[in-house]
């Protein structure tokens, strides 16, 4: 199974609705997907509807010594995706698995039973001990970008956290990659935000790029991905090019 973290330092650079749709169309190659919400804003739990109630969530997964992935993860709605949910309770749950001997690797553990082809961990903008166990947890990252300079700080930040973990904890991690999921072609700003990240991380950058979308939003607003509320919209077929990109560099 390849287990990648979507992770971001900033907030509001498209990092949940990246996971998401990232999902669908992973899961429309034909993959089985395993989602995990390891962010207490809960947006991608809030966003992927469940075929029956949650009962047991992430919370459940990490704290609970018998709980395992096949009581835990949920059937949703989106085919070929299930769900393992965050809960408002997550910030708690990072303080908790500090204070544990290789609280670090509670989630990577939990994992290993997991039968997915694919499993993507959304997480907060914090580097908190959740954000840490999904990074041990996973092959590599993948960092969501906005056509902003609060992003290109957050790109910043990010790398330094992923480079800490990598020293100190998961040598293996790889870096997948970074993609602008959120692009105003009509700013000027836009355009030197880019072009710096370009020349700065020039192997970083992934050559697709999401332009800002209504439709997209929208189709959060419905529960949908972009591939499922409109198949034939410009977003849903770069996330289709995003996923195929991105399957190419987590492949060994």
């Amino acid at each position: 199974m390849k287990v990648v973290t979507i992770c971001q330092r900033k907030g509001g650079n498209g990092k949940s609705t990246a996971a998401l749709n990232l999902a669908a169309a992973f899961a429309e190659q034909g993959k089985r997907i395993l989602l995990v919400d390891a962010d207490d804003q809960k947006n991608t739990t809030s966003t992927i509807p469940t075929r029956r109630p949650i009962i047991k969530d992430l919370e459940s997964l990490l704290l609970e010594d018998e709980a395992c992935i096949e009581d835990v993860a949920e059937p949703t709605l989106w085919d070929g995706i299930d769900l393992i949910a965050g809960s408002l309770g997550l910030s708690s749950v990072a303080s908790e698995l500090d204070g544990m001997t290789n609280g670090h690797l509670q989630l990577r553990n939990k994992l290993q039973s997991a039968d997915y082809d694919i499993c993507i961990i959304d997480t907060s903008p914090s580097l908190n001990m959740l954000t840490i166990n999904a990074m041990c947890a996973s092959g590599g990252i993948f960092i969501p970008l906005a056509s902003t300079y609060f992003s290109l700080q957050g790109l910043a930040q990010t790398l330094e956290s992923y480079r800490k973990v990598q020293n100190d904890l998961h040598q293996g991690l790889k870096l997948y990659g970074a993609a602008f999921v959120i692009r105003d072609w009509r700013a000027r700003l836009a355009n030197e935000v880019q072009e710096k990240v370009k020349e700065q991380y020039p192997q970083l950058l992934c050559e697709t790029v999401i332009g800002r979308n209504i439709k997209i939003e929208e189709a959060q607003v419905k529960k949908q991905s972009i591939l499922a509320y409109a198949p034939e919209d410009r977003g849903a077929v770069q996330y289709r090019f995003l996923a195929k990109e991105l399957s190419k560099r987590m492949a060994p």
